[in-house]
């Protein structure tokens, strides 16, 4: 055995290959590892129970306590077991995230010692790289400007690393600096956004085990099955508001959903209706809120939304879909199933209530997804192009505010309370053209980011709440 903890990481003098999965469990190593490896029932799951009870301990000694006896050839169980166990229920479920927060907390610990250890800090780096295009700040070709440095970096701390914008493209890059198509990070920096990663990579993995089991017919050892039960058993209560449905305000739709709502030719059938539709009409029916975007606050619904996504929703799918030329269940009966796999009751044409959570429930795809799979369904208005404005630079702004005067200090004064052009005329009593000319400036010089609508169902909800405060749309 190996004791493996923060001066353990610290003091290390050679990061031998099969350490690497204690960095990144996913990494090839992990399937010779497992091929070498003989494991009891007795020695995996006691492990398993005490991390998982560590890890939810009341006591934040417990938890922040990331030192642990092993050999890696023993940890690879301990971290793939898990998740292989969760597999039945996708990587959607509570279980799932449980398991990976399990797996992925240590690391933090390792990768912020590790990365101090300039004897191994290379090998790090070259394990963590499986899951992120990440390197140190010496090896790009990149320069930012002193000044940017100082704003961009915490006091008592440096730039040292930097990741490929495209790792974190489906994340709020207004948070980020981006200069070459690269974002410098610091050390601290560099672990959250790897930390994001991996929790991404392993939850697919999660899920590609599902349907490797489920398309192979895989019967798992009993081992797995105590694992999961064991799993399930400490999984913490849903802590989340919960948000009730909403009968369809069909005049708020996005133009893409109207388009697909009259029937498709054939060549955009399957993805305007048993994608677009299926995922968009469920969630602007019974959970029309964008918190539906975010990992910590999974919808939990209730038995009536259940009912409403089976008698009210999935009849107004069928029917798009028999719009279609020619009608797509008559054409092709298994995407029927698939609407219902799609809307979180697995792969059946006649599931009931009690199947829902037998699939994910497919979030409504982005906008981006839907211009390049059905082009011609994506047809923006005035909504879609227009987006909201979101202050990049608070500092820049106020100096501005500072050194203006007139309808240019009304129009930056009132950015502080309101981001909306139309919003911004009625407090500032500035005209709309000079409005919009001042804001076109201000993101020109990344003082201001512009947010468009980015998916259908944050159309839906925006259009929504505009009306409702009054926001001609």
């Amino acid at each position: 055995m190996v004791k493996y903890g923060e001066a353990e990481w610290f003091r290390k003098q050679l990061f031998l290959p099969e350490e690497r999965i204690l960095i990144n469990p996913l990494d090839p190593i992990y399937k010779s590892m497992l091929e070498n490896t003989h494991y009891e029932e007795k020695d995996i799951v006691p492990e398993i129970k005490k991390r998982l009870s560590d890890m939810t301990s009341d006591s934040e000694d417990t938890r922040r306590s990331t030192t642990i006896e092993t050999d890696p050839s023993k940890e690879v169980l301990y971290q793939l077991f898990p998740l292989v166990s969760v597999a039945r229920k996708g990587s959607h479920s509570r279980e799932a995230g449980l398991v990976v927060k399990m797996v992925v907390e240590p690391i933090r610990e390792r990768l912020w010692y590790a990365l101090d250890n300039q004897k191994i800090r290379l090998d790090v780096l070259d394990a963590m790289k499986g899951i992120s295009s990440l390197c140190t700040l010496s090896e790009t070709e990149i320069t930012i400007p002193r000044e940017d440095v100082f704003r961009l970096v915490p006091e008592g701390d440096h730039l040292q690393y930097a990741v490929r914008w495209v790792d974190v493209a489906d994340s709020d890059l207004t948070q980020y600096y981006i200069v070459g198509g690269w974002i410098p990070l610091t050390r601290s920096q560099l672990i959250d956004v790897y930390l994001e990663l991996l929790t991404k990579a392993l939850k697919a993995y999660i899920d590609e085990k599902r349907e490797e089991h489920r398309t192979q017919h895989v019967a798992l050892p009993p081992v797995f099955a105590k694992i999961l039960n064991l799993i399930s058993s400490e999984v913490p209560a849903v802590s989340i508001a919960p948000v009730g449905a909403a009968d369809f305000d069909e005049s708020a739709f996005p133009p893409c959903v109207r388009e697909a709502l009259q029937g498709t030719s054939s060549g955009l059938r399957n993805y305007a209706i048993t994608v677009l539709l299926t995922a968009f009409l469920s969630y602007a029916r019974v959970y029309p809120s964008l918190t539906a975007f975010d990992q910590e606050k999974k919808p939990e619904l209730s038995p009536e939304q259940v009912e409403i996504i089976l008698e009210e929703v999935a009849p107004l799918i069928i029917e798009a879909g028999n719009k279609c030329d020619p009608p797509l269940f008559q054409d092709q009966p298994i995407e029927q199933a698939n609407v219902f796999y799609h809307l979180g009751f697995g792969l059946s044409e006649s599931p009931s209530p009690g199947d829902f959570g037998a699939s994910k429930w497919y979030l409504p795809p982005s906008c981006a997804k839907v211009k390049q799979n059905a082009p011609s369904l994506c047809k923006p208005d005035e909504l879609c192009l227009q987006g909201i404005y979101a202050i990049a630079d608070r500092t820049r702004l106020d100096q501005l505010i500072s050194s203006n005067t007139g309808d240019a200090q009304k129009v930056l004064l009132t950015l502080k309370r309101t981001r909306n052009p139309q919003k911004i005329v009625e407090a500032s009593g500035v005209n709309l053209g000079e409005v919009n000319r001042i804001l076109h400036n201000l993101h020109k010089d990344d003082v201001l980011v512009l947010l468009r609508v980015k998916n259908p169902l944050v159309y839906y909800v925006r259009k929504i709440r505009r009306r409702k405060r009054g926001i001609k749309t």
